[in-house]
């Protein structure tokens, strides 16, 4: 059996989370500021990407499920994305 590369496991995670939580529903927007984008989902995952050269605290959540890089005390870093429950 051949094992998959290092390099894949993110993006399968990442496709396995999108399958599970962010298909149909309803989808809400957050107003974390104006240089943030975030939205909800029913099904209760949130996105939260931070477009602000500053890093941002995260809004409240259970789990952290994915990020775009490392997170810096619980503070999402420029130019990052998570995706939180």
């Amino acid at each position: 059996m051949r094992r998959p590369r290092a390099g894949c496991h993110p993006y399968r995670n990442a496709l396995r989370i999108r399958r599970r939580l962010l298909g149909d529903g309803t989808l809400t927007w957050l107003d974390l500021g104006p240089e943030v984008l975030a939205f909800t989902r029913d099904s209760g995952l949130t996105c939260v990407v931070n477009l602000s050269p500053a890093p941002i605290p995260l809004p409240p959540h259970e789990k952290i499920l994915l990020t775009s890089g490392p997170l810096e005390e619980n503070l999402l870093p420029a130019d990052t994305a998570a995706w939180l429950t």
